[in-house]
């Protein structure tokens, strides 16, 4: 299925593959997927990748919430960047065995506390979505996420030497080494097959 986006004047266009365009992230969770998608300060700035309202409007429909909603606020825009660096910070404390810092824990209860998408059973998935709602969603998921003692015991960072991002593995085994299998698995398997071809190559 196509999705689509908010453009800037509040029209719904076409996604297409503006998500891979973006470089957006799914790592198969919406918290850390947001965290990802830059920060702030000059250090961060060139991972930035919903440096407008109408980005944000892209992440969420190429989400997995697929949220097709007017375009985001300035309010919005900036909650969204509070959000992902709490949760980025939150996230980065679990990791180091460490308790998020108050500061964080309040901006993910702030935007929890608000009303989050509500679903629906026949036509489009979510009632009336808003950008805000789909914050509010978001950080519920972040709450699910630190809360749970198996997902936090779960987080884990990718093995890939050039990311080293988190994610969450809830395999059964629980053996996953990618943040994304398309993405850094890929890249490892095709280093490994060059190496293997320059190897046999200089034993011919």
């Amino acid at each position: 299925m196509t999705q689509t986006y908010a453009s800037t004047n509040g029209d719904v266009g076409t996604l297409g593959g503006l998500g891979l365009d973006r470089d957006f992230r799914n790592t198969g969770r919406l918290s850390i997927d947001l965290a990802l998608t830059g920060g702030e300060g000059p250090e961060f700035a060139p991972l930035e990748r919903i440096p407008s309202r109408a980005e944000l409007n892209m992440w969420f429909a190429w989400s997995q919430l697929a949220v097709n909603a007017h375009l985001a606020t300035e309010q919005d825009h900036l909650d969204a960047r509070r959000l992902r660096w709490a949760t980025w910070h939150a996230i980065e404390a679990v990791l180091t065995d460490t308790i998020p810092h108050e500061r964080d824990r309040a901006v993910i209860d702030e935007l929890a506390s608000r009303p989050p998408l509500v679903p629906q059973l026949f036509g489009a998935v979510w009632a009336h979505p808003t950008i805000a709602q789909g914050l509010s969603t978001v950080a519920r998921d972040a709450i699910d996420l630190l809360r749970d003692p198996f997902l936090t015991s779960r987080l884990r960072r990718c093995a890939a030497d050039d990311c080293g991002v988190p994610f969450v593995d809830v395999s059964r085994p629980g053996q996953r080494r990618w943040c994304e299998d398309a993405r850094c698995g890929d890249r490892f398997r095709q280093r490994r097959a060059r190496q293997r071809r320059r190897e046999a190559a200089a034993m011919a």
